[in-house]
């Protein structure tokens, strides 16, 4: 790629006309300005904290043809069972099932992680557990939508039930605090094969939520057609 434009110039019969060369050198110097930033400016890079903003939605359009999704995620609130409504809200015995429905437009970071996902191709074009543990992962940490070095990746489950796939999400394990053993406790003070266990966060995956929701919404592109569930463990 040349480093300098193709200069405007004049007619030659022009030349001793200074503000005609004023106007010339003011244009060419502008058109160099800008070529210097169209070169420096890697529009194609759209990960990172560069691109931002209104910039970053025009690459998008412009280069990739996507524009900033919304994200909806829903909720079913089940009413009918006791201490579930308000006193005179329902009949007695009845039960309603009652849709909550959210949409928001998502962040600069979320949608580089969005495009990331869907265009970013260094996993290759082979589908496997570990392929698609790769590309959560780098969903769920890669800031700006960033790659990562994602080699511990037990926090991620795969499984695949009768006609879909569910993705589920671990943001810690279960740690044994006291268990039932011989011996380990005073006579009375626990139940037989009682155990204690405590919750240790090992991973915070602040973009989880986001993922299912993005999932949920069709967002995420997939090499199959097979409905997909995600769920987050905490």
């Amino acid at each position: 790629m040349l480093d300098d434009i193709i200069r405007s110039y004049m007619y030659t019969q022009y030349n001793d006309d200074d503000n005609l060369r004023a106007f010339f050198t003011a244009y060419n110097s502008m058109a160099q300005g800008i070529y210097d930033w169209m070169v420096n400016a890697n529009l194609p890079i759209f990960i990172g904290g560069y691109n931002t903003g209104d910039q970053l939605r025009w690459i998008a359009h412009g280069i990739y043809g996507v524009l900033p999704p919304v994200i909806s995620s829903s909720d079913q609130q089940e009413i009918g069972p006791y201490n579930t409504f308000e006193f005179n809200q329902l009949a007695f015995n009845e039960y309603r099932a009652i849709d909550q429905s959210n949409q928001v437009v998502v962040s600069d970071d979320l949608f580089k992680r969005i495009m990331t996902w869907n265009f970013y191709k260094g996993d290759g074009f082979y589908f496997s557990i570990p392929w698609i543990k790769r590309r959560i992962l780098r969903f769920l940490l890669g800031v700006n939508g960033t790659d990562i070095l994602n080699d511990q990746r037990w926090s991620i489950s795969i499984q695949f039930v009768d006609g879909g796939i569910v993705i589920s999400i671990y943001k810690g394990r279960r740690r044994f605090t006291r268990s039932a053993i011989y011996n380990a406790s005073a006579y009375n003070s626990r139940k037989y094969n009682q155990k204690d266990t405590a919750f240790v966060i090992t991973e915070d995956f602040e973009f989880a939520i986001f993922f299912k929701q993005a999932m949920d919404s069709g967002l995420l592109h997939m090499p199959f057609y097979q409905s997909i569930s995600v769920e987050i463990i905490d």
